[in-house]
């Protein structure tokens, strides 16, 4: 549906987009992750004709669109629909909002007054017509912006930190209609946004963007369990990441050098290699040191000491020093049964197919 080709931006000296290569396929949710301040809200700009790039192609079906005369650009862009970060709210009731895109286009009134009612009710905004939009809450503000853009029937929707600012049950509803505006109006959606959760939720495909460019696409699942490298390990979630050095390798399984622990790691890096490799908390089990444990031959067993112990909401993030310092997470009720402290003599254990390795 939508392909972009060595994408770049500058305003005055600043390159925001750096060499982006991407393709969208027809009928995806498309899910651009990432800090504040790497260029995501560019991207959609770019897409939308709002703004023009410096360098590099972005192709529509096969078209690209960056080179076509003002008036075919103006054609493209009612195949696009955008949703602001800030929906922009005009004066007058919900319906009239809803219907302003229609304005603009060669329709009858019965066909603008059938896609408004039909709007308003696949974004539950039924019995809304007559109100004053300025009067809404912040989240039937965005449900009215989602209408104003579904009513003109757009092939591709863009949406920039579409529930930016919302609590989590407002958000959580939002998120439902955007799988019911993909599915209902057979839309292509690219939407940005930098809670990494989101993405995971509602893409079919995540793109990581850092530095103006994507540093890793893929499913949900490539990109959460594979990070490529370290700042994508570290933006989304892992904290247990580590330096360090393959020093033997037998049958697809590694020894790994870090600080003064030695790990196993199923990985067919060659030996020498100077690698990076991260550990995910749910992933690490914690043993009292006197536990008898049955020990596979591809599992990981340190002793350590508890350096610290911090409540993050039901749980406790453990930090334990093996050489290298390890976080888990234990359950506050495990926590009080073992009466566990910093100081206290404790062993972890983790599967050799649980350690991802990455480009040092």
């Amino acid at each position: 549906m939508l392909r972009i080709e060595g994408l770049r931006k500058s305003f005055g000296e600043k390159e925001v987009i750096r060499g982006l290569d991407a393709e969208v396929r027809k009928g995806e949710i498309f899910v651009i992750i990432g800090p504040s301040g790497q260029g995501k809200s560019t991207i959609l700009r770019l897409i939308d004709l709002l703004d023009i790039p410096t360098a590099g192609r972005i192709l529509l079906e096969g078209t690209d669109i960056t080179t076509l005369s003002d008036r075919e650009q103006q054609q493209v862009r009612r195949r696009i629909g955008m949703v602001f970060q800030d929906p922009a709210i005009f004066r007058g009731s919900v319906y009239e909002n809803v219907a302003y895109g229609l304005r603009f286009r060669d329709l009858s009134k019965e066909e603008v007054h059938r896609r408004v009612t039909q709007a308003l009710h696949d974004m539950r905004l039924d019995g809304y017509g007559e109100q004053d939009a300025r009067t809404l809450s912040g989240g039937e503000k965005h449900r009215v912006a989602f209408a104003r853009t579904i009513v003109t029937q757009p092939d591709i929707i863009l949406m920039d930190e579409p529930t930016s600012d919302l609590d989590p049950v407002t958000t959580g509803i939002l998120e439902e209609l955007i799988f019911s505006i993909r599915d209902t109006y057979n839309a292509t959606i690219v939407l940005s946004t930098h809670d990494m959760f989101q993405g995971q939720r509602l893409g079919d495909r995540i793109a990581v963007m850092m530095g103006g460019t994507f540093i890793q696409i893929g499913t949900p699942k490539d990109v959460f369990t594979s990070p490529n490298n370290r700042d994508v390990a570290y933006f989304i979630g892992f904290e247990n990441i580590f330096d360090g050095e393959i020093t033997r390798s037998e049958d697809g399984v590694a020894t790994i050098i870090a600080g003064t622990a030695e790990i196993l790691a199923v990985t067919d890096r060659p030996i020498g290699s100077k690698i990076s490799w991260c550990l995910r908390t749910e992933d690490i089990r914690l043993h009292m040191s006197e536990e008898h444990i049955a020990r596979s031959p591809l599992a990981n067993h340190l002793d350590g000491v508890v350096k610290s112990i911090e409540m993050v909401g039901p749980q406790n993030h453990v930090t334990i020093d093996c050489g290298i310092d390890i976080v888990l997470v234990v359950s506050w009720r495990f926590a009080a049964r073992v009466d566990l402290q910093p100081g206290m003599n404790v062993r972890v254990a983790f599967n050799a197919g649980s350690v991802h390795v990455m480009d040092g």
